[in-house]
């Protein structure tokens, strides 16, 4: 019996497959307590406080030390770590950056609060 054609035909089958198909990764989620909360100090003595809608959020509420406003925000997508905006402003995090734009104030160097 020849092996060649059944050497062949494996080849042709193992070529054609591909690489296996990666399982897309979770998204990241930002960081919170047990309450589904985050609250950050920033420099100039200013911090806001986000409330998310579950441990996988997709709406947040920020509120701000500098004026006491809500910001309802909706998740969105961003390129990288995670990403909130509404009513003029925005929150991204990758769990050790911090953005907020559109506030009143300019948040900057905001660090999560533990405890």
């Amino acid at each position: 019996m020849n092996a060649l054609p059944i050497l062949c035909a494996a080849l042709s089958l193992s070529l054609n497959a591909g690489p296996a198909l990666a399982q897309p990764a979770a998204p990241m989620q930002p960081p919170m307590n047990d309450f589904t909360q985050a609250f950050y100090r920033c420099d100039g003595g200013l911090a806001f406080m986000i409330s998310y809608d579950s441990e996988r959020p997709t709406t947040a509420d920020m509120m701000t030390n500098d004026d006491g406003r809500h910001y309802a925000l909706k998740r969105t997508t961003a390129p990288s770590g995670v990403q909130f905006s509404g009513g003029g402003a925005r929150f991204w995090t990758d769990g050790k950056t911090v953005l907020v734009e559109g506030a009143k104030s300019a948040f900057r160097n905001c660090r999560i609060k533990s405890n």
